[in-house]
């Protein structure tokens, strides 16, 4: 709930400075996490964890209108996405770079002592805990295989 109060914070304070870019892209995330949180089947209150998985879809969504953007040629609507993108990023957690992977990865493997290959699950399971909003389970994924080898 920590993340959600912030954005409504951040929200506020956009308005205050009339920042255009901003208010849109607070107030829109604002609304998905309100509306994942109304969806049927979903358990429990809007907590940081649903909001980073949000905030996740968000920043995705922009990635791709920014991309279709630029392969447009429209580089003014592209460069409004990539602004939004940035207001976006600010509520996730710094994202692990490729060799904070690799060491981290290789702690929780020194650590389950996998047997092999076959322990991949094991360490995924480990590693999606530990590492949590800060990278993605495909990149974990990709990585430990290359680990295990």
């Amino acid at each position: 709930m920590e993340l959600f109060r912030q954005i409504e914070t951040d929200l506020a304070q956009a308005r205050r400075r009339a920042d255009e870019v901003a208010i849109a892209s607070l107030g829109l995330l604002k609304s998905e996490i309100v509306n994942v949180s109304k969806e049927a089947g979903f358990k429990g209150s809007i907590d940081d964890a649903l909001v980073m998985t949000t905030v996740r879809k968000e920043l995705k969504r922009r990635q791709e209108t920014m991309d279709a953007y630029e392969g447009a040629g429209r580089t003014e609507q592209a460069a409004r996405e990539r602004a939004a993108a940035e207001v976006l990023r600010a509520y996730l957690p710094t994202q692990l770079t490729a060799d904070e992977l690799d060491q981290a990865l290789r702690g929780i493997i020194a650590d389950v002592q996998p047997a092999g290959p076959a322990g991949f699950g094991a360490v995924m399971k480990e590693a999606n805990q530990r590492l949590a909003g800060r990278t993605t389970g495909s990149e974990i994924a990709t990585a430990a295989r290359r680990l295990l080898g």
